[in-house]
């Protein structure tokens, strides 16, 4: 059985060599899963053009207006840095940079490698990314899933609120005309935890 995860937020100095592995996580979400709801891609992939799409969102992570989240075995030396086959999993939070939603957060990619699926790790990517949110500041996060999905379960299981479905939402890698449906959700974090405070104290 595999070991217990962690989340870790994701530090240039600690992980910049996990890049690559990074987007063959990802580019596995859309080539094994056939999932095309958490990116802009399509098969075949071009691992030049993945990388390039990563290090634009690693950039958004050192400018503050993205979160990225990563999901490892758990480690008891800190200065230890992981090995590329330790990265289990993935997830980001854009950070809205207008005056009118700067309150807000989208989680923007969610995937577990197929190992450690069924493990709680889309769970503890989840709750990591509203903590680090709450640290920034943030009070709503929404999120959009492929229908059926794991990931569609794993929010529901976070108590995120289902807004709707929208159906024939993006491309498949199957063929041009199939099209697959998306549910969108949203949960007020800082609500939650007031609410959770008062009920303590009550």
């Amino acid at each position: 059985m595999t070991s217990p995860s962690q989340t870790s937020v994701f530090h240039p100095e600690h992980h910049a060599h996990l890049i690559p592995y990074m987007a063959a996580i990802y580019a596995s979400g859309i080539n094994i899963d056939r999932t095309t709801a958490i990116g802009p891609f399509l098969p075949p992939l071009s691992l030049e053009r993945l990388l390039i799409w990563w290090k634009d969102r690693i950039a958004e992570h050192q400018a503050q207006t993205r979160i990225i989240i990563l999901l490892l075995p758990p480690s008891e030396n800190a200065n230890q840095k992981p090995k590329g086959e330790d990265l289990r999993g993935i997830a980001m939070v854009e950070l809205d940079q207008s005056q009118a939603g700067d309150f807000r957060g989208v989680i923007d990619l969610l995937i577990v490698g197929q190992k450690f699926r069924r493990q709680g790790g889309g769970r503890s990517l989840i709750q990591a990314c509203e903590y680090e949110s709450a640290r920034k500041g943030r009070s709503l996060l929404t999120a959009k899933t492929e229908t059926d999905s794991a990931s569609e379960l794993a929010f529901k299981s976070c108590g995120y609120v289902e807004v709707g479905k929208i159906p024939n939402f993006s491309r498949t890698s199957v063929d041009a005309a199939t099209k697959r449906g998306v549910t969108l959700f949203y949960k007020e974090i800082l609500l939650q935890a007031q609410q959770s405070r008062t009920t303590a104290g009550a």
